[in-house]
Formats: structure tokens, sequence, C-alpha cells
């Protein structure tokens, strides 16, 4: 049954809510780049960073389009979740080497996944909602699926060192 208007306050709050998450996502997007530095995965890291913040500066455009304006208590929490972030939880000592780094690849996978469930659900709302723009949704959510397949790719690559080191370190050997 097609609703005859969108709830802009609880709209407002499912913004808000992805915004205050992708502030930690951020960070643990860098949190991983950090654990890959210094090898062949470091670039590729660092540009899902680059992308995932211009995804964030998005959504900020959708939301002021949408008439959003962030009170100072949600500057506060989103403070908050940025320093949060930086603890990263998932792989604290930055090992690649450790299950530890599989359950961060898992954790950035979802909060992807969790981004382009936003954007798909706002492509939903454009009837009701005209401020949205089509086209924009349309590529973020490209967008989004882009992100998580790269994120895929880097862990179906890497899975052998956390895995089966001692086979990834012959097959290493073999390339040099």
């Amino acid at each position: 049954m097609p609703q005859t208007g969108i709830d802009q306050s609880t709209l407002h709050r499912y913004l808000s809510q992805h915004l205050l998450g992708s502030e930690s996502g951020l960070n643990h997007f860098k949190a991983a780049h950090g654990t890959w530095a210094g090898t062949a995965y470091e670039e590729r890291f660092e540009s899902l960073h680059r992308q995932v913040e211009a995804d964030q500066d998005d959504l900020k455009r959708i939301m002021s389009q949408l008439g959003w304006s962030q009170r100072p208590a949600a500057r506060l929490l989103a403070q908050v979740a940025k320093l949060a972030g930086t603890v990263n939880p998932f792989n604290p000592l930055r090992m690649r080497k450790l299950a530890a780094a599989q359950v961060q690849l898992d954790v950035l996978t979802g909060l992807l996944n969790a981004k382009l469930r936003m954007w798909q659900t706002l492509l939903l709302m454009l009837p009701q909602e005209q401020r949205l723009d089509r086209r924009l949704l349309e590529d973020l959510s490209h967008r989004a699926e882009s992100q998580i397949n790269q994120l895929k790719a880097l862990s179906d690559e890497t899975w052998a060192e956390r895995f089966a080191p001692q086979e990834h370190e012959e097959n290493e050997g073999l390339r040099q």
C-alpha cells in the first residue's frame, strides 16, 4: 500500500543515524588502510577510504537539500563516533595475519552493505519525496556496490595470508 507522504522527522533521524555511523565507518576504513600500509594493497585501501569519504559528503548534501541542519548534540555525537572509530576494536594490533584482519574486512563489508541499503531505501521514496535526486542516488548505489566488490576482491586475494600462512609464504617465495 503506497504511502501518501514521507514522515520528515523519521527520515531525518534515519539519515542522521547513517551519518553518525559513517563517521566511525570512515575511521574504520582509515584503520584498515593502516593495517595494510606498506603492502601492495595499501593504495586500494586508501582509494576505498577516499570513496567512502566522498559518499559521506554526498549524504551531507542530500540532508541539506532536505532541510536538515545538524544540531549541536548531533555534532558532539559525531565527534564521539569519530573517536570510537579510531580505536579499531576489530583489529587493534592492525595485524594482517590474524583472524582479526578478516573480521575487520567483514565488518567493513557490512558497513558498505548498510550504506547501499540506505541509498536503495531513498530510491524507494522518490515518488513521495521529489527533493531527492534519482540520478545521484542511483550513482551512489552503484558506487556502494563497486566498493563492496572492491573489498570482496581484497579479502579474496588476501585470505591465504591469514588462514594458510605457510602456503601463502611459499607462493610469495615463488613469485620473487
